[in-house]
């Protein structure tokens, strides 16, 4: 998974609440029920383009207008519902805005909207379940917005996303293929370049994923997030100019923008430039507390041997993970592969790392990055069979991952395959910037 994205938790307890599918609603149950219309977050921090906020409290403001006049407006539930989800994706405030959209889209869902409104509905909770990892969920909702409506290309791209999540990677390609037929713009272009990189078409996930920010309008979330994206390829290929100046570009484009800033201090963090690079990452975690930015700062600390802000830093980290774990009113981020990475490179906690990760594999048993990381946890664990088994299905697309050449290298010389150290040390010549306890093993082990 990208980003982790990505937008978007578990040993915690291993226990996991879901967004209701379709089917488990009771029809009509809240079609009748007063919606109180719920207060949008006010902003503590300024992000992107103030005129941009300014466009999302009108939106805000007349949808509120039309509901109090008629509460079941259903384009006004629908517009509402979209101002909550966007404002998540921009602010970071997940659980405050998801649990009011959800709200919103279920009097839209049990109601008497036309089949094509509804359609709207499904697909917007989709995209909530998608961001909360429930990925099972987004598949039966995306499915049911296709059905009602499937002409429409945005719910084909949640198909899309879904069964990526899920490992279903043929369906996936098949609906990424309807979805830029039937609208070739910047949503099409970037789920194009994400099944390319992961078929191992590099230099194809490259030319999709500019396009995306070509067709996208300079400065918005979305196209300066495909711009990350851009960085990422790079980054994730081991050229870090091209993605240090996707990321600067990024910056350029929207003021405050804790993901670019995030991706900056990473990528300078990586090139030793540390103080900047620190800069960098204190800014996105004062704007967004992902735990994904505590983490990029606690690798800055530990490359300078400052061991108190590393271990603040990783206690900052947890504290974020076990907080989107835990949610609110039965609505959560499954977090079993971010706990389990968590786990096995900042505290040393390999049986809960195994743990998190076995649980996430009973939901999504095919998913190649799930599986990567389990390689990389049976490998330390001395498990060479499950780690070959993984390591096997996180290649099965035919991804050219640094990362994935990397730990099939060094289960291939820790089974007695000489051409092992060859993978391996071609693995750090493609991405030299690796990091992490697998990263650590390959160095010493040529």
């Amino acid at each position: 998974m990208r980003t982790t994205a990505t937008l978007s938790l578990f040993v915690i307890c291993l226990s996991w609440a879901a967004c209701s599918s379709p089917q488990d609603q009771p029809a009509n149950s809240k079609a009748t029920a007063a919606l109180v219309i719920p207060e949008l977050p006010r902003r503590t921090a300024e992000f992107g383009d103030p005129a941009e906020y300014d466009r999302l409290l009108d939106a805000y403001d007349q949808a509120k207008i039309r509901l109090k006049k008629k509460p079941d407006d259903e384009n006004a539930l629908l517009r509402m519902a979209e101002v909550f989800i966007t404002d998540a994706r921009i602010t970071g405030h997940y659980t405050t805005d998801h649990d009011a959209a959800i709200a919103i889209l279920d009097k839209v869902i049990n109601g008497t909207a036309k089949t094509a409104t509804k359609a709207q509905a499904y697909a917007l909770q989709a995209v909530i379940s998608l961001n909360q990892h429930n990925f099972a969920d987004g598949l039966k909702l995306g499915t049911e917005a296709v059905k009602l409506d499937p002409g429409n290309a945005f719910n084909h791209g949640i198909l899309v996303d879904a069964n990526t999540e899920l490992g279903n990677y043929a369906e996936a390609v098949k609906q990424c293929d309807i979805m830029v037929s039937m609208r070739p713009d910047l949503r099409s272009y970037s789920r194009v370049s994400y099944q390319r990189e992961i078929h191992g078409d590099i230099p194809g996930a490259i030319e999709a994923m500019g396009m995306a920010v070509k067709a996208g309008v300079p400065g918005t979330e979305e196209t300066c997030w495909c711009l990350l994206e851009l960085g990422g390829i790079h980054e994730r290929n081991g050229d870090l100019k091209s993605a240090e100046a996707c990321y600067r570009e990024s910056l350029a484009q929207r003021a405050n923008y804790a993901y670019a800033y995030d991706a900056l201090g990473r990528v300078l963090g990586k090139q030793g430039k540390y103080d900047v690079a620190e800069a960098m990452l204190k800014k996105a975690t004062a704007i967004m507390g992902q735990a994904g930015f505590h983490q990029d700062l606690a690798r800055v600390y530990k490359a300078q041997g400052m061991t108190k802000q590393y271990e603040a830093a990783v206690d900052s980290a947890e504290m974020a993970l076990l907080g989107m774990a835990k949610g609110t009113e039965g609505h959560n981020h499954q977090i079993g592969m971010e706990m389990a990475k968590f786990q096995f490179e900042f505290r040393n906690q390999l049986d809960l790392a195994i743990a998190n990760g076995e649980h996430e594999i009973t939901h999504r048993p095919t998913n190649i990055d799930v599986n990567r990381l389990m390689a990389e946890l049976y490998y330390a664990k001395g498990d060479m069979a499950k780690a070959e088994a993984s390591a096997k299905i996180a290649a099965s697309t035919g991804s050219k991952s640094a990362e994935l050449h990397m730990i099939q290298g060094l289960i291939a010389m820790k089974m007695g395959d000489a051409t092992g150290k060859n993978l391996v040390a071609q693995a750090l010549q493609d991405d030299p910037y690796q990091t992490g306890p697998t990263a650590d093993i390959a160095r010493k082990a040529i």
